[in-house]
C-alpha cells in the first residue's frame, strides 16, 4: 500500500483556492497579502498541503467576501441573509388616529451589572 504524502489531504481547499484565484484574477502574491502568509505557504495551499494556519484561512476568506466553510472544505452557508427590510417585511397600515409614542432605546448591560 503507497504512503500518503506528508502534509497532504482530501480537502477540496486547494483547488476551491485556484478557482476562486483564476476568476478574481489574484495573483500568488495577492492572496499571500490577503492572509498575511508567504507566498510559498499560498503555493502550498494550491499544491494541496493541509493548511496548519486556520487563522490565516480565515482572514483570506474575509478578504474574499466567503465563508471560512465554503473556502476550506466548499460547502455552502445554508443560511440566507436578507439585506433590506423590505426583503423580510410587508408593509400593511395599522392605526389611523392621534397618538403618542415613547420609545426607548436598550443598551446592553455591562458585565456583572444586576438591575
Amino acid at each position: 500500500m503507497p504512503k500518503k504524502k506528508k502534509g497532504t489531504n482530501e480537502l477540496p481547499f486547494g483547488k476551491i483556492l485556484r478557482s476562486i484565484m483564476s476568476e478574481r484574477g489574484l495573483t500568488v502574491r495577492a492572496v499571500a497579502e490577503m492572509a498575511g502568509v508567504s507566498s510559498s505557504v499560498v503555493q502550498g495551499w494550491i499544491s494541496k498541503s493541509v493548511p496548519h494556519d486556520l487563522a490565516a484561512v480565515s482572514r483570506l476568506a474575509q478578504a474574499l467576501g466567503i465563508s471560512f466553510k465554503g473556502l476550506l472544505l466548499g460547502q455552502q452557508e445554508t443560511v440566507t441573509h436578507a439585506t433590506t427590510l423590505e426583503e423580510l417585511f410587508e408593509e400593511q397600515d395599522f392605526f389611523e388616529g392621534v397618538c403618542k409614542i415613547n420609545i426607548k432605546r436598550l443598551l446592553p448591560r455591562k458585565q456583572g451589572e444586576s438591575k
